[in-house]
Formats: C-alpha cells, sequence, structure tokens
C-alpha cells in the first residue's frame, strides 16, 4: 500500500513566548505515490523538521499530515501504526544504530515490527535469517555484514544498512534527509544509484532532503523549496532548474559548483 503523504498548512514551533521561533510556517505539500520528491532550501529553512514532524520527532504546532486517507500526526493507537509506514534514513545513520546490536539484530527488529504493524505472523528466526541475507543483498552488502557491529563499518555501508533496515519495514514513504553529504564523492552516486533502483523496484516514495540541487536534478521527479520555514516554489525539476519562478531559487541554482 503506497500512499500518498500530504501536509496542511503545517507549522512546526519550538518554545514559548518572546523566544519562540517557527521552524516550519503553514507548509503545505504533497508527496504523491511513487514519486521521488526533492526538498532543497539552505540550511535552518526548516526541510528537516517538516520531515521529523512526519515520523513524530517533532510535534506541529499547526496543521495536519496525512498518509493517505489516515492522519499521522498527533498519532495515537491505529494511526500510529500508520505513520510506521513512513521511514527516515538520516544523513549519519550511526547514532540510529544500537551500538550493542549487531546489523542482523538491528534489521530483525525492524522486521518484526513490520508483522506486528500489518497484523501478519512473524516468521520463524531462520525465515527471518533469510529476509535478512536478501535484504543485504538487495543494497549489495555481503551476508556476513549481518554479524558485524555499527562501529566496525565504513559511512557508506551504514547507510546502505540504514535503507536496508528502512525498506525492512514495508514503507509506503521514505523521508531521505541529506543521506549522501557526509559520504566521499566516490560513494555518493552509488548510495544514490541504490536508492533510485530500491524506489523503482518496491514502488515507495521518497522525500528526499539536500542542498545539493546539481543532485536532486538528477535524482528527483519535482522539486520542492523552501526558505525561513515556509515553502514558496513547487514544479517539475526541469521547469524549476531552468526557469525558476523566485529569485530565491535562481540563487540557489547560480550557487551550484560547475566544471
Amino acid at each position: 500500500m503506497n500512499d500518498r503523504l500530504s501536509f496542511d498548512s503545517v507549522s512546526v514551533t519550538y518554545g514559548h513566548g518572546s523566544s519562540a521561533f517557527t521552524a516550519v510556517d503553514s507548509v503545505s505539500l504533497a508527496l504523491e505515490p511513487g514519486e521521488i520528491l526533492g526538498l532543497v532550501g539552505e540550511s535552518g529553512s526548516g526541510k528537516s523538521t517538516l520531515a521529523r514532524a512526519a515520523v513524530g520527532l517533532a510535534e506541529p504546532t499547526n496543521g495536519s499530515i496525512l498518509l493517505g486517507d489516515t492522519e499521522i500526526s498527533h498519532a495515537k493507537r491505529g494511526a500510529l501504526r500508520d505513520r510506521r509506514r513512513v521511514q527516515m534514513v538520516f544523513q549519519d545513520p550511526q547514532s540510529c544504530f544500537n551500538p550493542r546490536r549487531t546489523i542482523g539484530q538491528s534489521i530483525d527488529e525492524a522486521l518484526q515490527a513490520a508483522h506486528r504493524r500489518d497484523g501478519t505472523a512473524t516468521p520463524n528466526a531462520r525465515a527471518r535469517k533469510a529476509e535478512i541475507q536478501n535484504l543485504l543483498g538487495a543494497v549489495a552488502l555481503p551476508g556476513d555484514t549481518a554479524l558485524r557491529m555499527p562501529a566496525q563499518l565504513s559511512g557508506g555501508q551504514r547507510q546502505r544498512v540504514a535503507l536496508a533496515r528502512a525498506i525492512a519495514a514495508k514503507p509506503s514513504v521514505i523521508l531521505a534527509d541529506e543521506i549522501t553529504s557526509a559520504l566521499d564523492v566516490s560513494v555518493q552516486g552509488a548510495v544514490l544509484n541504490l536508492l533510485r533502483a530500491l524506489q523503482r523496484e518496491l514502488g515507495f516514495s521518497v522525500l528526499f532532503i539536500s542542498h545539493n540541487l546539481a543532485v536532486v536534478r538528477i535524482v528527483c521527479d519535482r522539486v520542492a523549496v523552501m526558505r525561513h520555514g515556509k515553502l514558496i516554489e513547487v514544479g517539475d525539476t526541469v521547469s524549476v532548474m531552468e526557469q525558476p519562478a523566485q529569485e530565491y531559487t535562481r540563487d540557489l541554482i547560480a550557487a551550484v559548483p560547475t566544471l
């Protein structure tokens, strides 16, 4: 089930009174099933906060977030179960792994959680082990990676494992938050190609958050631009890149290094 993820007039404010800061300001945006939507803007524009609100790591002050027809903001019970169909992959997944659990144990946890969410019988340990091997193979990692600890992996390997764990949850949506910015240039292309291949094969949609417009141009079907917490421009990638409507977008594009 790959549903539309929609943000309806979502605001996220931190603090109270004179110290209040609005990180996301009345943003309405929809991620269509099966598409890759780029979300761009300078640091502090609200990109990551918007994504974090979709997985419950930030609380919307106003507005609502829906997956299909189910509101997943302020999620409780059934809605909380549906929100787990939205998975987030972070810039540095090291902090998201339990350092005392092997890679196989971390992926196994996601597999079991997906079965509980869907109300299906959890396969036995042998079947789950085989599925873990399949997931590692899908992200081009050897099977013995399951026996290793997160600290024993390189940044690129950890990012591949983070993708494997995300797809183990059988998501409708993956939120990819600057997933290549901490990687060497030689590794970035491999991770991006992997993400696109998995997306085409499994059909989930991707909110691709990045400050790198050169990458966004290659990867994304559409682009949304944020500035100071507000959404200022949305359109198909070619139109936004070649005929941007906003001066801020033109400045972002002009700042992209060229050879």
